[in-house]
């Protein structure tokens, strides 16, 4: 009897959702086991699209978020059978998507042949032992002390929580410290004050959260080295520009030299009554090709340079959103900084912040009713808080890359070692595929990588 091949994925959220459903509507000619492993209660969520009392807005519009890059309208259309006067323009709750990424994996489950069974599994992976030649069976290990065999294991386990800030330290436990930017905020009033460490996308999140209640709104002040936040979404064509993108490509020996093609490619698109939005649009689907052809050096120049201006206006905020924190700004609730902390202690049931302004030399200090750490995904590998993740490293079977931006990988996925051999039966699949491609975050790229990595899968279980 054919018992088939089996692969686990471990992470429910986006990445491993979407992966499930690829291999359910494409899977191997040969009989094979799915089973998509999640610690929490429900798969299509993680911590992206998870159930909270604040409706937290996706980051892009409705009509560029379709799981299916053959579909591009498909949540778009999803949405219009539960709402009313939704366009592709609009920027929906994010538990919606995670309600629209489960749907996409039962309709894939309902439609899949009778050779694949898919099975769900909620608990925490611990351990995955790899064997060190291709034909042994990698055993996945649980919390609870279970074990499954399984053929290919894909990690999938989402974003990485922030990075623990060394001078927090004396207030980790502090009732006023928030580590995790998306636990509940203590109840706080217009007397109160709060500080926001970080200024990218989740600090928006956080003022956000605060702020639903106007006249409950604390003072709030945030802190990041250099005081840049998101700029905002706006109506533009996302396929505005076409071509090869031969100009940005040759130039791609130096990152001095691409930022002058992209300033000159903006300039001419807003001359022509465009937006600099679908510059960065074209750039970003380059950016892959981009990044593998510029030189080390330069990949840390524009890491020390540029990240922080790429970033903010890569990763935008949706109109509603800005215009809050603008109003929030002008009324004096909110204060963007930019700065450093140079130290946090307990006063009461309050916290002592010690500041300096960039560049500036004297301390400044401020008492305040709640700490929240917004500082985004911390990506260095030696350091991750995925006990996982720690223990595969610590065993060689995943490796960072030499500018600590995520796992190195193969161009299937596979997860290269601490020897620099890509593993046969370990895949990553996330945003730490950053390392390689740069651009790895997102819906559109993930999904691409997805689909990609369940073709690759198949092809394996097939022929195996």
């Amino acid at each position: 009897m054919d018992m088939g091949k089996r692969i686990v994925i471990v992470g429910g959220g986006f990445c491993g959702t979407v992966l499930a459903a690829n291999l359910l509507r494409h899977p191997p000619s040969r009989v094979c086991e799915i089973v998509l492993v999640e610690r929490g209660t429900e798969v299509g969520r993680g911590v992206a699209y998870a159930l909270h009392d604040w409706p937290y807005p996706l980051n892009v519009p409705a009509g560029r978020l379709s799981a299916d890059s053959r579909d591009p309208l498909q949540f778009l259309r999803y949405a219009q059978r539960t709402l009313t006067d939704v366009d592709g323009e609009d920027f929906l709750p994010r538990q919606m998507y995670g309600d629209y990424l489960q749907e996409f994996l039962a309709q894939a489950k309902r439609e899949a042949p009778e050779h694949v069974r898919f099975s769900r599994v909620y608990g925490e992976v611990t351990s995955i032992a790899v064997g060190a030649a291709a034909d042994e069976s990698p055993t996945v290990g649980f919390a609870n002390g279970d074990s499954m065999d399984a053929d290919w294991v894909v990690l999938a386990v989402g974003n990485p929580p922030p990075p623990m800030l060394p001078w927090a330290a004396p207030v980790q436990e502090h009732p006023a410290y928030r580590d995790n930017p998306w636990a509940p905020h203590p109840t706080l009033s217009r007397d109160h004050a709060v500080l926001i460490v970080g200024n990218g996308l989740t600090m928006a999140d956080v003022v956000s959260s605060f702020a639903r209640d106007a006249g409950r709104t604390p003072r709030m002040m945030t802190v990041s080295r250099r005081g840049l936040i998101p700029l905002p979404q706006s109506t533009f064509h996302a396929a505005a520009l076409r071509g090869d993108g031969s100009g940005l490509l040759d130039s791609a020996g130096s990152i001095r030299a691409v930022l002058s093609v992209s300033r000159i490619m903006a300039r001419n698109i807003e001359h022509m009554g465009g937006d600099w939005r679908e510059v960065v649009t074209f750039i970003r689907n380059l950016a892959p090709s981009i990044w593998a052809r510029l030189p080390d050096v330069e990949r840390r120049r524009f890491l020390r340079h540029l990240q922080c201006h790429w970033d903010v206006h890569r990763h935008r905020l949706p109109p509603p959103v800005a215009a809050r924190l603008d109003r929030l700004r002008r009324s004096g609730r909110l204060e963007i900084n930019a700065g450093r902390i140079d130290s946090l202690s307990p006063e009461g049931e309050q916290v002592r912040v010690t500041w300096r302004r960039r560049g500036e030399t004297a301390l400044e200090s401020v008492l305040v009713d709640a700490v929240v750490n917004a500082t985004g995904p911390d990506y260095v590998l030696a350091r991750s808080r995925n006990p996982l993740l720690r223990a595969l490293h610590r065993a060689g079977h995943v490796s960072e890359d030499g500018l600590n931006l995520g796992l190195r990988t193969s161009a299937q996925g596979a997860c290269i070692g601490a020897d620099g051999r890509a593993s046969a039966q370990l895949f990553y699949l996330g945003p730490m595929l950053r390392a390689s491609h740069w651009e790895a975050t997102a819906a559109a790229e993930l999904r691409h990588h997805a689909e990609q990595l369940a073709r690759h899968l198949a092809t394996l279980a097939a022929s195996s």
